[in-house]
């Protein structure tokens, strides 16, 4: 049901509803124990996501394919890491009491969980799924089904969260990537939807006619719809992974630090204890008799 370009889904709304109560119930009984800037993270993320799902950005999306692939780009680069960046189960570990913790523990720890956060599934997933729903006739169905659309929706936010999860690596999860191997991770990415951007943007022909029967008078020509919204994808895509690769890399720079100096203070202390022990043998060794 849409008013005044505003979608009264059924699912989104509740869903965001509970996602924000839950978070604040659980950062409220954390007692100060999990910082506000990933309170204010998370919520962040859910109006990011309440304005891909819920806002005339949604319902224009299914009459005009760059606002379409606006949300898109939301919904897998820009909410995802910022809900991650909230840290949710760390915050249920630490709002939880000791029961609750053995079962998320065990959650985390389930051989369903590793596999579906095994860093190169979560990739492919991510490639196929974003690949399905913006460069095939998937796209032109969803914009007329609001039960596909739904569905679009709903897997392109899971499969965000899937892909940035080894990559910002901030919930414990049964699979951590080393710093490099995490660069590494988000660079690919980036190349691969680079490679299909500029792909894409090269054709002369519209992939998605329905886009152009439903568009309202002010929408551009389909081509050239179709190639700002490629533009969107490819460019505000880009500049996100760069923001998280410089992330990544920055990370990576103050763990080596850290370790650097806890190296040192290792080493200063068994430089310190040989020269109690040398101390200690002179005293013995040069006694007065």
């Amino acid at each position: 049901m849409t008013v005044a370009g505003w979608t009264l889904d059924p699912f989104w709304l509740p869903l965001l509803a509970a996602a924000a109560l839950l978070y604040a119930r659980a950062w409220r009984a954390a007692g100060g124990r999990h910082p506000a800037w990933r309170l204010g993270c998370f919520a962040a993320g859910l109006v990011i996501v309440a304005a891909a799902t819920v806002t005339p950005l949604e319902s224009l999306g299914n009459r005009v394919l760059w606002v379409n692939f606006t949300g898109f780009l939301a919904l897998t680069m820009a909410a995802p890491p910022l809900l991650l960046l909230g840290a949710p189960l760390t915050l249920a570990f630490r709002a939880a009491g000791p029961a609750g913790r053995r079962h998320l523990r065990r959650a985390v720890r389930s051989r369903l969980v590793k596999a579906l956060t095994f860093p190169v599934f979560t990739w492919l997933l991510f490639a196929v799924v974003t690949y399905l729903w913006q460069f095939t006739r998937l796209t032109d169905l969803a914009a007329t089904n609001w039960l596909l659309r739904d569905l679009q929706l709903a897997t392109l936010l899971v499969t965000g969260l899937l892909f940035w999860l080894p990559a910002l690596a901030i919930d414990p999860v049964g699979w951590r990537l080393p710093y490099p191997l995490r660069a590494l991770y988000v660079f690919v990415e980036m190349t691969h939807k680079a490679l299909f951007g500029g792909m894409f943007l090269s054709m002369n022909t519209a992939m998605h006619a329905g886009f152009a029967e439903r568009a309202p008078a002010w929408a551009p020509e389909p081509i050239a719809d179709q190639r700002i919204a490629i533009m969107i994808l490819w460019l505000a895509g880009n500049l996100l992974f760069v923001a998280a690769l410089a992330s990544i890399i920055v990370g990576w720079i103050r763990y080596e630090a850290r370790n650097q100096r806890r190296i040192d203070r290792r080493l200063a202390l068994q430089r310190e204890a040989e020269r109690r022990r040398r101390a200690a043998l002179e005293q013995v060794f040069h006694r007065p008799i």
